[in-house]
């Protein structure tokens, strides 16, 4: 199903986080301030003796579950909901809390929908009455449904980490993940290597088939090389028809061997009114203490001395 901020700019999709931000606010404050069960979703109180929650019909409501049908319930209902990567982090805040070692009880999770997605919650509460032992009693908060505001983030990540025709990652996110790699061989002396190439005549392409087909072999190449990467490598569009491949803890030998295979299945892409695709290669092993701009210069020069030694070759 489209994402219905797809088409949305990068202004209005700002705006409309700092519309929910506020709403978000405004309704804390509230809650703070005014009276207590104010929120998005409402409030919720938890019996922490008894181990019984209350809570606003909307909090479960949007969860796919009828109040009425799940009864009386303990704090679990919800825990037990939790994404597995939330879980830990959700539980140690509120432990901290309840043993006074954190002001309050905040978090931001994910919790799973009755039919199996996930939706974003803002949760705050606090230990509102303790035993003379300071062992918590009762605990009162409100929860927010940030679903939607998580989705418009997740959208501006992608227009400032990735490339918006191939869905890979931009030059910038590059030069990020080479400096990552570039610490950690300092620190533990871990190899990496890169691939660098170019799609051969690519100006003649777009010159006879038009910018659209350009386009498509763009995307298409983009894909292949996604599908053939490892787990651990990653891909980027560096510009134009350029792209580059991370390959982390691999030796120079084993990124050739990933190039020429890659090679191979790029020269069998088939791609509309076009008769066969190539690329050119540069491959490289990153060198303790040089900087990134020398690697991929590096990069770049194999990759030219590929072009101009015939195209569809692999230099090392």
């Amino acid at each position: 199903m489209k994402n219905k901020y797809e088409d949305w700019s990068k202004e209005e999709l700002v705006e409309r986080i700092k519309e929910l931000e506020e709403s978000i606010e405004s309704n804390a404050k509230r809650f703070l301030v005014e009276f207590p069960w104010a929120g998005n979703l409402g409030q919720w109180n938890w019996d922490y003796d008894k181990n019984k929650v209350k809570f606003n019909d909307k909090k479960v409501k949007q969860l796919g579950y009828d109040p009425k049908g799940v009864g009386e319930i303990g704090f679990e209902f919800f825990t037990e909901k939790l994404h597995p990567e939330d879980y830990d982090r959700v539980m140690d805040n509120m432990r901290q809390h309840l043993q006074g070692k954190r002001d309050a009880y905040e978090v931001e999770y994910r919790i799973q929908h009755k039919d199996g997605h996930y939706l974003w919650y803002y949760d705050r509460g606090t230990v509102t009455k303790r035993d003379e032992q300071g062992k918590p009693l009762y605990i009162q908060g409100i929860v927010f449904d940030i679903t939607e505001s998580k989705t418009i983030e997740d959208k501006l990540v992608d227009m400032a980490e990735k490339d918006e025709l191939t869905g890979l990652y931009n030059r910038r996110m590059l030069f990020q993940t080479l400096g990552k790699l570039s610490k950690e061989q300092k620190r533990n002396g871990q190899e990496f290597s890169l691939i660098m190439f170019d799609i051969d005549h690519f100006k003649k392409i777009n010159d006879q088939h038009g910018h659209l087909i350009g386009d498509k072999v763009l995307e298409e190449l983009a894909s292949l090389v996604f599908k053939d990467k490892r787990d651990s490598d990653s891909v980027y569009r560096y510009g134009g028809e350029e792209f580059f491949i991370v390959l982390p803890k691999t030796k120079k030998e084993s990124a050739i061997k990933v190039a020429k295979r890659l090679h191979k299945k790029i020269q069998r892409l088939e791609v509309d009114q076009i008769d066969q695709i190539t690329v050119s290669m540069g491959v490289v092993a990153y060198k303790v203490g040089e900087e990134i701009d020398e690697v991929i210069h590096r990069a770049d020069d194999f990759m030219y001395k590929a072009k101009n030694s015939g195209r569809n070759r692999i230099e090392h």
